[in-house]
């Protein structure tokens, strides 16, 4: 009898990767691998609801702070200098890593799959010299050739930014800042900043530190050579030579997402308004605002006055639960505000949706085939992604900060009318699903094992 492999996949536990990967899981599940899924946040109610095997691992302290018994700026700067190696020594024992090794010594996995953001478990499981692959959520991180930085909307070959010159000074101005930046955090701490204690302890378990490179975001490294599984699709990426190791499987849609428990009021409101969609004839548009920051609630009360305007077209706004619905509770009657909402529900019935460039509702969009307006929330990634959608014609990218009402109506009736943008999105659509019949993400990890 033939050993089943087994997998044991690591991730931060927040909410974008930890949904992507249960899909994940389930299709390794579904290739015949045994999975354990383990994360320094408590989130194992969730993952044990979708029938997955888990392990909770130490929090991570991205922000260590030593405690120093004195008071006073210059007495505070004494003592640690004082205590500098007793201080190290204190910061490189909360990274926490014995009850890990525990872990992989009891569990003795096949293959390691770790999220990008946890190099200290990255650095653990390949010190072990267990099969270890890097998992992002992520297009392409380190610096590629005519691709431009991920934080920034730049789009190649468009204009003196999308150039090759303007590229290659983009990626020069991130350089010196992360430099001045990692060198003020050393400084400042006097080497107990989490760089530092990473670099400590890969010293300490003997990670080979020239596989580690510096990195603009998310920090503190990259890891250029080594193998990396990104959940998107290289179809969606901007046109660059893909380097070795850097393998692309395809949006990961948990459609199987628990969104049991949606509220009886919930689910009849919007029973009704797909109803009249229909009836009606209606463009549906679907605005996520779960990333927004309060200060933006101007920006979604210009969204509101389009509608007010526009009675041919229904919005749905999901709240996120981060602007108070209070805000708006005078609304027209074809704006309906939910401060939860079951969000592949309403995707699946949508003409539009105006999101703020998380990848993972731009990978749910491609997934019901739903043409986007990105207004991004400019954090993180969602430049980047914006950029992105932009770029392959999947709908437009626009200023959050700078349009006018009028801009915006005209932007959302430039997605609903234009044949393109659904063409385009339909094409996507069938990348995506090629990626699932021709099991990319199982090749892959066939291939590792």
């Amino acid at each position: 009898m033939s050993h089943q492999k087994h997998i044991l996949c690591i991730t931060s536990g927040l909410t974008g990767i930890l949904y992507a990967s249960f899909e994940l899981v389930k299709r390794l599940e579904t290739a015949g691998y045994q999975v354990t899924y383990a994360s320094p946040k408590a989130v194992g109610e969730k993952v044990e609801a979708n029938d997955i095997v888990y392990q909770q691992l130490e929090e991570v302290d991205l922000k260590f702070s030593p405690s120093i018994p004195v008071k006073g700026k210059w007495a505070r700067w004494i003592y640690k200098f004082q205590h500098r190696k007793q201080l190290q020594a204190t910061a490189l024992q909360s990274l926490k890593m014995d009850k890990f090794v525990e872990i992989l010594t009891e569990l003795s996995p096949d293959l390691v799959l770790v999220d990008v953001e946890l190099h200290e478990h990255f650095m653990t499981s390949f010190t072990r010299a267990i099969p270890t692959i890097l998992l992002s959520q992520w297009f392409v991180l380190g610096e590629a050739k005519n691709v431009p930085p991920l934080l920034h909307d730049t789009l190649p070959n468009s204009g003196w930014h999308g150039g090759r010159l303007g590229i290659a000074v983009a990626w020069w101005r991130i350089r010196i800042h992360r430099k001045w930046m990692f060198g003020k955090q050393k400084i400042r701490s006097l080497r107990t900043d989490r760089r530092s204690i990473l670099k400590a302890y890969a010293k300490k378990i003997g990670f080979p530190m020239q596989y580690a490179n510096e990195n603009y975001w998310p920090g503190p490294f990259t890891y250029n050579s080594l193998p990396i599984l990104s959940m998107t699709l290289w179809e969606m990426e901007f046109p660059h030579r893909k380097r070795k190791g850097m393998h692309y499987v395809g949006a990961m849609v948990n459609t199987r997402r628990d969104e049991r428990h949606i509220p009886r009021e919930v689910q009849a409101q919007l029973d009704t308004i797909f109803e009249q969609k229909k009836a009606q004839q209606k463009h549906l548009v679907y605005c996520s605002v779960s990333t927004l920051k309060q200060g933006d609630s101007d920006f979604l009360k210009r969204i509101i006055q389009v509608f007010k305007n526009r009675k041919d077209w229904i919005l749905l706004i999901g709240l996120g639960g981060l602007l108070s619905s209070e805000e708006f509770d005078d609304l027209p009657e074809n704006v309906h505000a939910f401060a939860w909402i079951p969000q592949l529900k309403v995707l699946a019935e949508a003409d539009c949706s105006i999101n703020h460039g998380g990848i993972h509702t731009i990978n749910e969009c491609i997934h019901f085939q739903v043409p986007m307006l990105v207004y991004s929330g400019k954090r993180s990634d969602q430049n980047g992604c914006a950029a992105r959608v932009h770029y392959h014609g999947l709908g437009m990218m626009a200023d959050k900060d700078k349009d006018s009402v009028s801009e915006i109506e005209k932007n959302i009736e430039t997605v609903l009318t234009e044949t393109s943008y659904r063409e385009n999105i339909t094409k996507m659509w069938q990348y995506y699903q090629n990626h699932i019949s021709e099991k990319t993400l199982i090749q892959l990890i066939g291939q590792h094992l």
